[in-house]
């Protein structure tokens, strides 16, 4: 009976003594959330923004907030909708401490955009070689994101009926036609279409671009 009871005190006394995993709640200054965004802390309004957030030495993590959506391992996506801006929460583990920390993001209209070569929009002049070999590209100005390639776009030269070439550079078609092209001829570039990471935004309406021929 005694033998009995000195095991129960001794169990007991070991289980007292066992280490336990301790969680609290903490807003340590000293542990920080990284967040990659080549837009710093700007979102565009209508598409996805594309994040990654992680936190150094954490078990685990957890993001939050309107529209956020999670792609991957420490990848996350933002599509905001309205107002000018929002605040996302991110809760991490990190020694067994819970680390709660919340980033705000402003939020911007997109511009209107331009069809381009080079960056280069509204009038240009360009050698007949120059055009033949350009690559046609959106741009909006003070959008850092990049906006990937154009699908199609539609050209006229001159007074001709338009015609619409697909990708983003010229076709062969369309390379025979401006090495046929004079001094003081002119082509305009508008209806780019297709880029699937901007579905919520019009740019077949971008502003069209004019190349006059040296």
């Amino acid at each position: 009976m005694k033998k009995n009871i000195l095991y129960i005190f001794m169990l007991c006394t070991c289980i007292y003594c066992t280490s336990k995993k301790h969680i609290s709640s903490s807003k340590d200054p000293s542990v920080k959330s990284v967040i990659e965004n080549e837009r710093l802390n700007i979102l565009y309004r209508g598409i996805k923004n594309y994040l990654t957030i992680y936190v150094p030495q954490s078990d685990s993590i957890t993001v939050s907030g309107l529209g956020v959506y999670k792609e991957g391992e420490n990848k996350y996506s933002i599509a905001p909708s309205t107002g000018t801006s929002m605040e996302i929460t991110i809760i991490s583990f990190v020694k067994g401490k819970e680390i709660i920390e919340k980033r705000e993001f402003r939020i911007v209209n997109l511009e209107k955009a331009f069809a381009s070569i080079g960056n280069k929009i509204g009038k240009i002049t360009l050698s007949k070689e120059e055009l033949a070999t350009s690559k046609i590209e959106y741009f909006i100005p003070q959008f850092v994101m990049k906006l990937g390639r154009v699908g199609k776009f539609r050209y006229q030269i001159n007074d001709e009926e338009p015609t619409v070439n697909y990708g983003d550079e010229f076709n062969k078609s369309a390379k025979e036609k401006i090495y046929n092209m004079k001094s003081g001829d002119s082509m305009i570039i508008d209806n780019l279409n297709s880029n699937p990471e901007l579905q919520n935004v019009d740019l077949k309406k971008v502003t069209e671009l004019v190349i006059d021929i040296k």
